[in-house]
């Protein structure tokens, strides 16, 4: 979840303010940078936005969370606590916004650092890694950016590769990390220190979005030519790769999120505008908004 900037626009009715509380979404026009199911409630959906961060209760409500309007462009939810999510961008106002945490859900936030050593950064794309929290990349000026501490400091790495549309990260181990991007499907087994290509399969494709499954560690790609992929161990080592599924009416997934505790339950977000979610592992999506 975690993806670079995307020219879409996600378009709801105009809904009522709620008083005495956090408005209705009222989503005109906004670009779409991230989705991630919260760990601490399966039926809520978190999609980071130009204008801010939202949520889907139950497949039906949405509203936005918090006060914030700033740029969402990195986001990514702390892989153990429901309550800590994390995100970059920019401010409303202007700027770059650097590395920021949320301990409440996103009602409010705290800047932990600028994310970059010259300056604050702007993720374009970043992950808060499944297998150890401390271990946070980003994506900003074409460089990955490295914290090893929980995002207090930053190193860029130096061995670049090529513009990163998404990362994910092994949940069985820290050194592992995976980037999707315009022709390929990349794997790190140091940490970032190195990239190799894990297939040729994509090579006329884009890989928008690479989620893993926390149980299986089997990866899940959308991808602008063949839907949703699975990637995976086959059985003498080798990698397998499976078509899974598309969105209804040719659309094309570019953003996915799994439920954490039950990967069978998975959402995409569509160039369409549209919000769907499959319950059974991919195969079949069905429109939530």
């Amino acid at each position: 979840m975690h993806m670079k900037y995307l020219t879409i626009g996600l378009l709801f009715p105009l809904l009522a303010a709620c008083a005495g509380g956090n408005p209705v979404a009222s989503l005109k026009a906004s670009h779409v940078h991230g989705l991630a199911v919260d760990r601490g409630d399966s039926n809520r959906v978190y999609i980071a936005t130009h204008d801010g961060l939202f949520a889907v209760q139950n497949n039906t409500d949405l509203q936005r969370v918090g006060s914030s309007r700033d740029d969402f462009m990195g986001f990514s939810p702390h892989p153990m606590d429901s309550n800590i999510l994390f995100s970059s961008g920019h401010p409303k106002g202007g700027g770059n916004i650097g590395f920021q945490q949320s301990d409440n859900g996103g009602e409010s936030w705290k800047k932990i650092s600028n994310g970059n050593p010259a300056g604050p950064a702007d993720f374009h794309a970043m992950m808060v890694h499944p297998a150890n929290p401390k271990h946070i990349y980003g994506w900003y000026k074409l460089r990955v950016h490295r914290s090893l501490d929980g995002g207090k400091t930053w190193e860029i790495l130096q061995k670049q590769p090529p513009e990163i549309l998404s990362f994910a990260g092994d949940p069985r181990n820290e050194n592992v990390v995976y980037i999707g991007t315009i022709g390929n499907l990349l794997i790190s087994r140091d940490a970032g220190e190195s990239w190799t290509s894990m297939t040729s399969a994509f090579i006329n494709d884009v890989v928008f979005d690479v989620e893993a499954d926390a149980s299986t560690g089997n990866l899940f790609l959308a991808t602008r030519d063949n839907g949703i992929q699975r990637v995976s161990r086959g059985q003498e080592g080798g990698i397998l790769i499976e078509a899974i599924g598309k969105l209804p009416d040719g659309d094309i997934p570019q953003h996915l999120a799994l439920d954490p505790k039950n990967a069978a339950t998975m959402y995409a977000f569509g160039k369409s505008h549209t919000l769907y979610k499959s319950a059974d592992g991919g195969k079949t999506w069905q429109k939530v908004l």
